[in-house]
Formats: C-alpha cells, structure tokens, sequence
C-alpha cells in the first residue's frame, strides 16, 4: 500500500505544468482585489505545480501538504526559480498557518481523499482562513464517475482503493446535494459538474490516463 508521501518519490505521480483553471481562478483573485499582492493558500499542494505558479505571478504563495517529500519537491522547485513560498507539513485538517488571511484559497484534485467529517474540518478551515470575499476553489470527484463503488466501502459514498497506485487511499465521491452542504455557508461563485464516459480502456489505462474525470469544480466566496 502506497502512501502519499512514498508517491511523490516517483517521477510518474508528479504533475509538471499547471491546471489552466488554476492560472484563471488567480487571475479572478487579482480581479477581486486589484492591485494588491495577494496571498493564496496552495491546499494539499502535493509536489508543488501550482505553489510554484502562484509565486511566479507575484503574489504570497502558501503551500501545505501531509507528503513530506511532496514539500521537499516544492520547495526545490521555489528554490531553483529563485522564489519564495511558506511551505507546511501538514494534514488537511490542521490549518499549518494560523493567524493569516488569505484572499484565495484552492485544492485541486486532493480535498476528497479522505472521510466526509475530516473534508468538512478542512472546508471550515479554509473558511475560517479567508478575508471577506476571498474565494475558495476546489476539485472533487462525483458519483457518476466510473470509480464511484470500487474498493471497501467505509461510509457513504466513500471508498478505500484495494489495487493500483492508490490503493489504500479514500476517495469520497460527491453528489450535488452533497456539494450543496459541504458549501452551506458559503456563497457560489461557480458550480460546474464535468462529466467523462470512458466507452473503452485497456486494463491498465487508469494509471496513467491522460484524460479528465467525472468531477465538480466550484468555485464559492466567504
């Protein structure tokens, strides 16, 4: 069983170029708050992809992730770029920077690896963390994607992988009441559900797939 931290010892697990919603959502921020330097909180940051981006556009980059070598990661990558950024070991249910305010916050494809109560810990946080009108951004997986029901079932609509390079990883799979409650106090900006029908794929595919999975993205404003 792979951890996250065993994950970002190989080349393979690590994401290089940015999501491209990711550069839109900061430039949102900066649309929001003109002419300030910003500070955005990279939320379960992984190897660094988009702590990286967030520094090199300018602003406060703040980057946090349970992977001890997925900060290792970031932080050469801040370093040989010869930027700055506030990097934390921590799980997604500490907030590793109290006291600070940030106008942003984001986490792609990373919030729903994990249990209902310990997302809703880490949604309150972020909440918790933002100035009025900082806007969170997040990705989550829904239950009309084709991994919806594989592996041990530990509570609804969450599953632990058994197989593959994340077994032993919860996912929780989200519907859009489920999206709703997640996100009661808070104002939608932006809630879109993408939806990808896989119509063939070797048995192997999965684990380097290139394309998009059934998932939310939202976009909500404290």
């Amino acid at each position: 069983m792979a951890t996250w931290n065993e994950l970002f010892l190989d080349d393979k697990y690590i994401e290089i170029l940015p999501q491209p919603e990711v550069y839109k959502f900061i430039k949102m921020l900066e649309g929001v708050f003109p002419g300030e330097t910003l500070s955005i909180w990279d939320f379960c940051c992984g190897a660094g992809r988009h702590t990286l981006l967030v520094s090199q556009m300018g602003h406060n980059a703040f980057g946090s992730d349970i992977s001890e070598n997925g900060i290792a990661n970031t932080r050469q990558l801040i370093e040989e770029k010869g930027l700055t950024a506030n990097l934390k070991v921590a799980d997604m249910t500490e907030n590793p920077f109290p006291g600070q305010v940030f106008h942003g916050a984001f986490s792609w494809n990373a919030l729903h690896h994990n249990t209902t109560e310990n997302i809703e810990k880490a949604v309150a946080n972020i909440y918790d963390s933002l100035c009025d009108g900082g806007m969170f951004m997040a990705s989550l997986i829904s239950t009309k994607g084709g991994g919806y029901g594989r592996g041990k079932k530990i509570e609804e609509d969450t599953f632990v992988s058994e197989e593959g390079y994340e077994a032993g990883v919860p996912h929780h799979y989200f519907d859009y009441a489920g999206i709703k409650e997640l996100f009661g106090r808070w104002e939608i900006v932006g809630l879109v559900e993408h939806v990808s029908t896989y119509m063939e794929a070797e048995e192997n595919f999965h684990d380097f797939n290139p394309f998009p999975y059934t998932k939310w993205n939202i976009i909500a404003r404290k």
